[in-house]
């Protein structure tokens, strides 16, 4: 459920998770929600966008708006006993630590309950009862009115590249 409501030159956007688990849910790599936020003047001409996508490219402009996402990653010492990198990575089998959990848990939320089975946010934080997130936009000049898009995503452009240049055993990653 989303809900936009205007706060003084702030635009703010709530997203109410209405399901019985974290939103978005599913296997973590690449699965991920953001907000595009789309701000237009009188005539309706587009005068600023957060979040934009570029559906030639898959890219997606992450640092002006909220993304909603796991990350996870290997400690230095997982990448010490498998000969690969520390940090973020898409090796679900050999991934030993959360790097972030930004998203919306369920009603009935708290954090001891999801601390006891470590399923805890991580680098965010969410109150005990809270199932919502707010995020705040400020309002550009000259907009009279906005239209805001919860996007869902099940691959990113960085996981399927991932399987890609994984496959070194023919050329059907590239294919």
């Amino acid at each position: 459920d989303m809900d936009l409501s205007q706060e003084d030159s702030q635009l703010n956007v709530r997203i109410t998770n209405m399901t019985g688990h974290k939103l978005p849910t599913g296997y973590p790599e690449g699965r991920r929600m953001w907000l595009n936020v789309k701000f237009f003047d009188a005539d309706g001409t587009l005068i600023d966008e957060r979040g934009a996508y570029d559906w030639d490219t898959a890219d997606l402009i992450e640092n002006d708006t909220k993304v909603y996402e796991p990350k996870f990653g290997m400690t230095s010492e997982m990448g010490k006993l498998t000969n690969l990198p520390a940090g973020q990575s898409f090796h679900l089998v050999l991934n030993n630590t959360i790097l972030l959990d930004n998203r919306i848990p369920p009603m009935g939320f708290t954090n001891a309950a999801f601390e006891a089975i470590n399923s805890e946010p991580v680098g965010y934080t969410y109150a005990d009862g809270q199932y919502w997130d707010d995020t705040l936009y400020d309002i550009p000049d000259g907009a009279t009115q906005a239209v805001a898009t919860l996007y869902h995503q099940t691959s990113t452009k960085e996981y399927i590249e991932f399987l890609r240049d994984a496959n070194v055993t023919d050329d059907k990653g590239q294919i």
